[in-house]
This record gives structure tokens, C-alpha cells and sequence, in this order.
């Protein structure tokens, strides 16, 4: 379906399909403990299982799920050797799995095995870059911000819906010693809509990377913040991803070597009509800015609040 929606949007010029490489043991491993690896494959052998409240597995997931994060790293290289973005459509999701699974406190990896944005994340580090991270599932990337939460070279900007699962991602989080002001938390007030959404776009992210200054992006590209899911109250319009999708373009055209937008969450009819606009806000390069003021909550004023003290950034709100 996800593959169907790129071909409807993204002009067949434009657009190249790449194969992932055989599955890599050796790559997870730079991310996830190996005693965990080792636990995932042990699980998988046993067939279809759960093996926490919400995560399953079965016979097959060892190997796909090696295969998922063998793509993410592949799209990393891929990405600075063609100068242009890579989309990894992989499956199992990835944002959920911390080091050695349930990350920062949460009970379960969320439908998460392997962490793949964190696996392009570590092949852009280890060739000396600095990466910015745009994680806009309605769920908290905890995974992730766990993995890098002490590396300075890596800014993670995570948007997500305040008090839902996994519990994590305050405000208050912003990194470990020598990388404190690098994790920036925006929880989103239930009921969230395109007020809020379009003035973290429009005013908040495009102020840090000018602050940051990447040498290139990985997005965490969840669509259950969509008006039409299911899993979270948040109520993001088909505007909302295509001006995401237009900021995405404009970090590519003008200021990143590489970029690499990892598929997460989203769920029923949300998925592809998120997918679907955050695609045409990309391949269109221009939307019109509409920056709506959010009413003056605590939330905002506390994400000002850390843009202000590590960054120096004012804001509006």
C-alpha cells in the first residue's frame, strides 16, 4: 500500500527503487545490546507469540526485522552518494526500541524490534556528521532519545501527544551531560489540531536547524497523529504532513547532504492519507506558510522556555 502511494505521488522520473542488502547482524548490534539481538532471535524461533503486552513475533520476525534496519542503514549511503532523500519503507516499526528493548521506563517495546532510524542515525555519525532527528509520531520516539541521549552531534526533535504511550518525552528531557539542550521534547495538549502543528513547523523547526546546523536529516515519519487514527486524540489535517513535507524538502534543497525518512506508526486510513500529503508537501517543494499562533498554554510557553536557555531562540506564542 505505502509503496502504492509513492508511485501515485512521486513523478516516475523522479523516483528509484532500491533493493536492501541481506539482513545484517553486525549492524544492530551497533545500536541494541547484543544480549537483546540474541533474545529477539531465541523468541522468534519459538513461532507466534507475544512477548510483552502489545509487541509480538513469529518465526519470521528475526530476519525481517534485520532486514528492515539493513535498509535504513543501506538508505543512509545511499542518500549522501545521490544527494537526494531515501524513504525506507520498513516494517516492523522501529522508535519504541531502546538499547535493550523497553526504553526510559516503558513496560513494552510498542510493536518496535529493531530501532531503525537510530541505525541511519549511527552510520551518519560514523562517518563525522551532525544529525538532525524529526520524530512526529503521535508516540514519543523514547527508543531513539534513549540511544543518543548523550550525543551532542545529534539533535532529536520529537513532537508526540503528552501523556499517552510510553509515558515519556517531558518537556523537562533534553539530553544527558554534554548533550543537554540536544533532546527537544514537544508534548502536544490532547485534542491537538493544525493550530498547534503548523507553529512548531513553521516556527520551531526551522529555527533549531538553523541553530544546529545539519549535515543531514532522519525523519521518524509516523502518521497516527492524523485526524483519521485511531491511536492517540491528536488532530493533525492533510495540510499539517504536507507542510512537513515541504520543510523536509527545503532542509534537502538548501542546507543537508543527506536524508533518510523512516516509516513508523500510523494506523486504518490514516497511514496513507498522511503518507499521501506529506509527499506532495515534499515533491511540490512550496506550501503556503500558515502560522497559527497556539493558545498560550503551558506547553508552549515550557518549549520556549528550553529553545530560549540552550539555543537563544525567541519565539512567538
Amino acid at each position: 500500500m505505502a509503496f502504492s502511494i509513492v508511485k501515485e505521488v512521486i513523478p516516475k522520473e523522479e523516483l528509484r527503487v532500491i533493493e536492501p542488502p541481506p539482513p545484517s547482524r553486525r549492524i544492530v548490534e551497533l545500536i541494541h545490546e547484543r544480549e537483546y539481538v540474541e533474545y529477539i532471535e531465541s523468541e522468534s524461533k519459538r513461532g507466534l507469540h507475544y512477548i510483552d503486552a502489545d509487541t509480538y513475533v513469529n518465526e519470521h520476525t528475526f530476519k525481517v526485522a534485520l532486514l528492515a534496519a539493513s535498509a535504513a542503514w543501506n538508505a543512509a549511503d545511499v542518500s549522501l552518494e545521490v544527494r537526494a532523500p531515501v524513504l525506507a519503507l520498513v516494517r516492523p516499526p522501529g522508535h519504541h526500541a531502546g538499547r535493550s528493548g523497553p526504553a526510559m521506563g516503558a513496560l513494552s517495546n510498542g510493536f518496535c524490534i529493531f530501532n531503525n532510524a537510530a541505525v541511519a542515525i549511527r552510520n551518519f555519525l560514523g562517518k563525522g556528521l551532525k544529525v538532525m532527528v524529526l520524530d512526529f509520531d503521535a508516540h514519543h520516539g523514547n527508543g531513539t532519545q534513549e540511544i543518543f541521549w548523550h550525543e551532542p552531534r545529534v539533535l532529536h526533535i520529537d513532537m508526540h501527544e503528552y501523556g499517552i504511550y510510553p509515558g515519556t518525552g517531558s518537556v523537562n528531557d533534553v539530553g544527558g551531560e554534554g548533550a543537554k539542550g540536544t533532546k527537544i521534547n514537544i508534548p502536544l495538549p490532547h485534542g491537538a489540531s493544525d493550530r498547534e502543528f503548523m507553529w512548531v513547523v513553521h516556527e520551531v523547526l526551522p529555527r533549531l536547524a538553523e541553530a544546529f546546523k545539519p549535515d543531514v536529516l532522519v525523519v521518524s515519519a509516523g502518521f497516527d497523529s492524523h485526524v483519521l487514527d485511531p491511536m492517540s486524540t491528536l488532530r493533525a489535517s492533510d495540510e499539517v504532513f504536507m507542510a512537513l513535507g515541504s520543510f523536509v524538502a527545503e532542509l534537502v534543497q538548501h542546507r543537508v547532504k543527506g536524508a533518510v525518512i523512516v516509516l513508523e506508526g500510523g494506523y486504518g486510513s490514516a497511514l496513507p492519507a498522511g503518507l499521501r500529503s506529506f509527499l506532495r508537501g515534499f515533491s511540490q517543494r512550496a506550501v503556503k506558510e500558515r502560522v497559527l499562533i497556539p493558545t498560550k498554554g503551558v506547553w508552549a510557553r515550557d518549549v520556549m522556555s528550553v529553545l530560549e536557555r540552550f539555543w537563544g531562540i525567541e519565539l512567538r506564542g
